[in-house]
């Protein structure tokens, strides 16, 4: 796997062998950051179910800030750990090595992300209502910040819950990104 384009374009990745982690597609990269182009430059960015980083270490490579990784796999975790070593990145990263549900919480009271980025396993449908209702109670998006769930074509996600509202749904194959924004209450 490769980054595909920014200050880190054509840098290969590490993965973690099995199927136990599905990266994201560079097709899906490609199509997401094309999207988050006016936005991403100075962003700080939180990666969850983060597997080896390809996103977050994107969201770098295109001029994000900082990136929050989180992700419980050891294998995941040790192909994550080395490609921000061999992009040299540590200053720019912060990995939590937490299931999700925990580093939600402890961010929770002391961080905010201007993208968060959600990408469970697509078997694990109630991880994706668990996060979009602890992100909408929370204090973690900026006002005007993103959070994509990126997720099975065929398993519809909410338009609304709580204060996060879907306003863009994106197609690529059998993947969709759904975007969502904090609504007035």
């Amino acid at each position: 796997m490769r980054i595909g384009a920014g200050s880190y374009r054509g840098r290969m990745l590490k993965t973690p062998k099995g199927e136990a982690t599905r990266p994201t597609s560079g097709i899906v990269r490609e199509t997401l950051f094309n999207i988050l182009a006016p936005v991403i430059d100075d962003a700080r960015v939180l990666d969850l179910f983060a597997g080896c980083g390809s996103v977050g270490l994107e969201a770098l490579s295109h001029g994000a800030a900082h990136a929050t990784f989180v992700e419980k796999s050891r294998p995941a975790l040790a192909c994550l750990r080395e490609n921000i070593a061999q992009l040299k990145v540590t200053e720019e990263t912060m990995v939590l090595p937490y299931p999700v549900e925990r580093a939600l919480d402890s961010l929770g009271t002391r961080e905010q992300f201007d993208i968060i980025f959600l990408d469970p396993p697509f078997a694990d449908a109630p991880a994706y209502r668990t996060v979009l209702e602890m992100v909408a109670a929370g204090n973690l998006l900026t006002p005007d910040g993103l959070l994509i769930a990126q997720h099975d074509a065929r398993l519809p996600l909410p338009d609304q819950v709580a204060t996060l509202t879907c306003y863009r749904r994106q197609r690529i194959g059998d993947n969709m990104l759904s975007f969502y924004q904090l609504s007035e209450p």
